[in-house]
């Protein structure tokens, strides 16, 4: 096989440059990799979900009532756009396992009897339960594991206050509970919150709802309107104690979801074209050099009748075959963490499957766009080329003129010589300067915009956990309970401090916006429970009028002053307009707060509350947990110290993933940048830094005027990528909040340390890799170079 010349030198100057071309190609690579992981694992969690929800029926309305008589699911089922409706039993039930000291909770759901239904369950193991059976039940596959429960054994719980001994006959898993949150939880706790699925009839004799139903789910027809069949809904359930029906998007597991890939779709928005964009500089920047030194070549191969297309296709090729390179390393490396991050989404959310999908449009899009960027680098230097007479090309060039330019520079700063050999040459190259010292700032910007997420969990955490929600537990009611109950709960073993509290599920309306959640009533000086505002100053409850939370302020568009509309879910109903009285701070959910007495007046009732905010003492808490679990009234348990561990364990394990692929990308991105300067800014002063050895400097002294060059670059860098990484942050905090959750923005200074020693102590690897090749300087051989 006959190999063309200029195929034959494409070979010969990869293998010369291998390590320029290595390190342009991993940045290629990293960009690759980011493309096929971010849009990878959007589409396999789309996709995965969107399979899921159509072959197990995953419901379109969500709905529930204190109880409603079934002869009113014919009148659900005629509502206009729907297509299927299921009367469920929904309740919360007591975990009673011997040795668990800690209370947990578990949501019982009924089984329609013909084994259809919406919803449906996918069975890991075992079988469904006997339609008869009172003790027959399936479990959540993840509270299974974690409790290392199967078909056979026994579950011991509390329902409706009553022990009782269930078998276990299957474990499964359902669309329903992807993200299974448990009352109060703020992550996945499979430990103390599980589902189990039994017969109708079983839970109908268990909770005294005979012929009754507790929860209604609806699929609705295609291109039906899911607003209209909501208001009809409402309208029916009213009677029965219905608190308003939620569509789709507001069902908890999958706002999850939704979050996820909102935030994954961020992700693919951001880092791609930082990669590629760094890639497009040091192409160029390697590929200028390179024309540069080849001149007298140039000029040759264009006098023995090689057109300038040729020559200029001969260089692109260079391009092209470091871009497939970059393309393959980062194919790989793009599947192998994106099959990690599946493996890891399987753990984290419920899923029967989730396989990271491999599609081959993905791949051709991450080739074609990076394929793309490396021409693009390309094209500026090769122009040079195609413009470049044969005549002037085997010319050596005119030498550069420093003196005009670094007159000014050197009256203003005064230097020593070597520190003017390093000044005129940086402004000799302004392009290429300016190029690689935004390369050496995207590299701290990643890091800047990934590192910034630490301060801000510990700010929510300090917040959340230790300054507005200070109680040890919280007692949960399955009903509203008169105010005596919190004199019966001060007289429980190890209860140190009791505070009440009112929850009300309502409808806050402003103009044509308008949000659901739970206004909570508190008592006027509440220490475990506090309202905080912006400033973090303690806010006392209104006895006329509303604080809501900034994201609330924020979904209705209100500030303090103006008036909102309060439609009461529950109870007697009551219509009212308030006044907002403040905005105060909080990160998790939707609130509206009130005194507890102003709430109580405005359902019209007397003084009630639904649970307890409790102080425990710790060496009494054992004897606490089974008092409170014994005691008839008590829906569910939360335990602020378990919540925050798991929120901690949880976001450990991921933020550790994060960080670490974070920080291999900046690295590979900083190691690119310096490492491809360097070389060029050591071929172009070859001939300089072997006089300087000549007339008598030391190595040490020599490299010092190149590393100078690297250190101002490298030091220019670092506001620079503070500044992109401030404005990277900004835009994730934005892209990040919903109603589920609002994150903080916490820049410290320690953010902008911690990246930018990251990023010098890749640049000062790229310098001894450098060093080497100035202490074996050949200064004979360099002073015959022709300039």
């Amino acid at each position: 096989m006959v190999i063309a010349p200029l195929r034959r030198k494409v070979l010969r100057d990869l293998v010369r440059l291998w390590a320029q071309v290595l390190a342009i190609a991993l940045v290629l690579a990293a960009g690759v990799a980011t493309l096929i992981l971010g849009n990878g694992a959007y589409s396999s969690l789309y996709e995965t979900r969107s399979k899921y929800y159509e072959d197990n029926r995953f419901a379109d309305v969500f709905a529930d009532v204190t109880r409603a008589p079934r002869a009113l699911l014919a009148e659900i089922e005629e509502i206009e756009g729907v297509l299927d409706a299921e009367a469920r039993i929904v309740k919360l039930g007591l975990l009673d396992i011997d040795g668990m000291k800690e209370p947990g909770s578990v949501l019982f759901v009924s089984l329609p009897g013909n084994g259809a239904g919406l919803n449906q369950l996918y069975l890991r193991l075992g079988r469904l339960p006997d339609a008869q059976s009172a003790k027959e039940v399936v479990v959540a596959d993840g509270f299974a594991k974690a409790h290392n429960l199967g078909p056979g054994d026994t579950l011991p719980v509390l329902m409706n206050g009553q022990r009782r001994e269930l078998q276990i006959t299957g474990v499964a898993l359902s669309p329903e509970f992807i993200y299974a949150l448990g009352p109060g939880q703020m992550m996945p706790d499979p430990r103390r919150f599980g589902i189990v699925w039994a017969p109708r009839a079983s839970l109908e004799a268990s909770f005294d709802l005979e012929g009754a139903f507790s929860n209604v789910v609806l699929k609705l027809a295609p291109g039906a309107n899911p607003d209209r069949v909501i208001e009809t809904l409402d309208r029916l359930t009213a009677p029965y104690g219905g608190v308003g029906a939620s569509p789709r998007k507001d069902q908890i597991s999958h706002a999850f979801l939704d979050a996820e890939l909102k935030q994954l779709s961020a992700m693919v928005k951001v880092l791609p074209p930082i990669f590629l964009l760094v890639a497009a500089m040091l192409v160029n920047m390697t590929l200028s050099r390179l024309i540069a030194l080849e001149r007298e070549q140039i000029g040759l191969l264009k006098a023995i009748g090689y057109s300038s297309r040729s020559i200029a296709q001969h260089y692109v090729e260079f391009v092209v075959v470091i871009a497939f390179v970059g393309i393959l390393i980062g194919m790989a490396a793009g599947t192998w963490l994106g099959t990690g991050m599946a493996q890891m989404y399987a753990r984290f959310f419920s899923f029967p499957y989730l396989v990271f999908t491999r599609d081959p449009q993905i791949y051709g899009l991450a080739a074609v766009i990076t394929l793309a960027s490396a021409i693009g680098g390309a094209l500026y230097a090769v122009r040079t080329v195609l413009r470049l007479p044969p005549a002037v090309a085997m010319a050596p060039p005119a030498p550069a003129v420093y003196r005009q330019r670094m007159g000014w520079f050197r009256r203003l700063l005064p230097m020593p010589q070597t520190g003017v050999m390093v000044a005129r040459h940086l402004f000799r190259w302004p392009f290429r300067t300016a190029s690689s010292t935004i390369g050496v700032a995207m590299a701290v910007a990643i890091l800047v915009a990934s590192l910034w997420s630490f301060g801000s969990i510990n700010y929510m955490i300090d917040i959340t956990f230790f300054r507005t929600e200070r109680h040890d537990a919280q007692v949960v009611f399955g009903a509203p309970e008169p105010y005596r109950t919190l004199f019966a709960v001060r007289q429980m073993p190890g209860v140190l401090v009791a505070e009440p509290f009112r929850s009300v599920s309502a409808k806050i309306s402003h103009q044509n916006l308008s949000k659901k959640l739970a206004i909570v009533g508190r008592p006027a000086g509440s220490e475990l429970s506090r309202v905080l505002d912006a400033d973090l100053r303690l806010m006392e409850p209104p006895a006329a009028g509303l604080i809501l939370t900034e994201a609330l302020a924020d979904a209705l568009g209100v500030r303090p002053g103006d008036l909102v509309t309060v439609e009461v879910l529950e109870g007697a109903r009551p219509t009212v307009t308030l006044p907002v009285n403040g905005v105060s701070l909080g990160y998790v959910g939707l609130g509206a707060a009130m005194e507890i007495g102003a709430l109580n007046r405005l359902m019209g009732e007397s003084a009630l509350v639904s649970g307890l905010n409790l102080k425990i003492d710790k060496a009494q808490d054992a004897a606490f947990y089974a008092a409170a679990k014994a005691a008839p009234k008590t829906e569910h348990i939360t335990v602020t110290a378990l919540m925050l561990g798991r929120f901690k364990e949880t976001l450990a394990e991921n933020i550790t993933v994060m960080i670490t692929v974070y920080v291999s990308l900046a690295t590979i991105i900083a190691v690119g940048v310096v490492y491809n300067f360097s070389r060029i800014a050591l071929s172009e002063q070859g001939r300089e830094l072997a006089s300087l050895r000549v007339l008598g400097f030391t190595n040490r002294e020599v490299a010092g005027v190149l590393f100078g060059e690297l250190a101002v670059v490298v030091l220019l860098a670092q506001p620079i990528g503070w500044l992109i990484g401030y404005g990277i942050g900004l835009a994730m905090v934005a892209a990040f909040s919903s109603d589920l959750y609002r994150v903080p923005f916490v820049m410290g200074r320690d953010v902008y340390a911690t990246a930018s020693l990251v990023v010098l102590a890749a640049a000062l690897v790229s310098a001894f890799a450098i060093r080497g090749r100035i202490n074996n300087l050949d200064m004979i051989e360099v002073l015959k170079t022709r300039e």
